[in-house]
């Protein structure tokens, strides 16, 4: 199917979409359409007529995979969506295949080039949504790791050299997932294209990894905390590697 075939596919499917939406005060009439370049599990949409601009994700049909909770994605954002942390969400249908959020306008917080100002606010955010509380389970690590592996051991292969690493690794994150820490609000995916600096702050977005999760790991995620943590950079490290598996199935 050539490009041009795709562009008006994706067209028209938008347009259902919207038609099939409450209103929510677009011209359907002027309405325009860009797909957004960042996202690296679903696929994005600007919709915008010539007063408002939204988002639209077509969630992927691999959220399972993923290990993606979409409603318990949908509880974060309403429990933020007055806090100034992430988008407000306009419209979620009830099969979770597409959410539509307000656009944030701004640039990507460059955290290898981060200013002191900035890494100060970052920090203060990270603070400020960890004291949300919300209604969910405490995420077991051990398990989504086991998730991702067992699905890619189904649908694929792990070479000799992962397969080591993991039975290495799970000793210890059995025993971290075991020790007695107080869960909190953490994103999990807390990279420069999910931090959008504004006119009026920072802002977070993609929040479909978000759970009730350990209080270090978002700081150590964004080196926020300059302490060296082998327990902490292993996990990010091999998280990577069975994510990326996961995306080429």
């Amino acid at each position: 199917m050539s490009g041009v075939n795709l562009i008006m596919n994706s067209y028209n499917y938008i347009k259902e979409i919207l038609n099939d939406c409450p209103d929510f005060g677009l011209d359907m009439r002027n309405i325009k359409f860009k797909k957004l370049t960042s996202g690296k599990t679903n696929q994005s949409f600007l919709i915008e007529d010539d007063l408002k601009k939204y988002v639209l994700r077509l969630n992927s049909k691999k959220s399972h995979n993923y290990n993606i909770d979409r409603q318990r994605e949908l509880k974060i954002l309403n429990s933020i969506k007055d806090k100034s942390i992430g988008p407000k969400v306009v419209y979620c249908d009830q099969e979770y295949n597409f959410l539509i959020t307000e656009f944030i306008k701004g640039t990507p917080l460059s955290l290898d080039k981060i200013s002191c100002q900035d890494n100060k606010y970052l920090n203060d955010m990270i603070d400020k949504y960890q004291k949300i509380k919300i209604n969910i389970p405490k995420f077991n690590y051990l398990e989504h790791f086991k998730k991702y592996e067992i699905f890619i051991s189904k649908n694929s292969h792990i070479d000799l050299r992962l397969l080591k690493k993991l039975d290495n690794f799970y000793p210890y994150l059995e025993d971290f997932q075991n020790q007695d820490w107080k869960p909190v609000l953490c994103h999990h995916d807390l990279s420069s294209l999910n931090i959008i600096k504004t006119n009026n702050g920072l802002r977070i977005l993609d929040w479909e990894y978000s759970a009730y999760g350990h209080a270090d790991f978002d700081k150590k995620y964004t080196r926020l905390s300059k302490t060296k943590d082998n327990f902490f950079d292993d996990l990010f490290g091999i998280l990577d590697e069975l994510w990326f598996l996961i995306n080429d199935i």
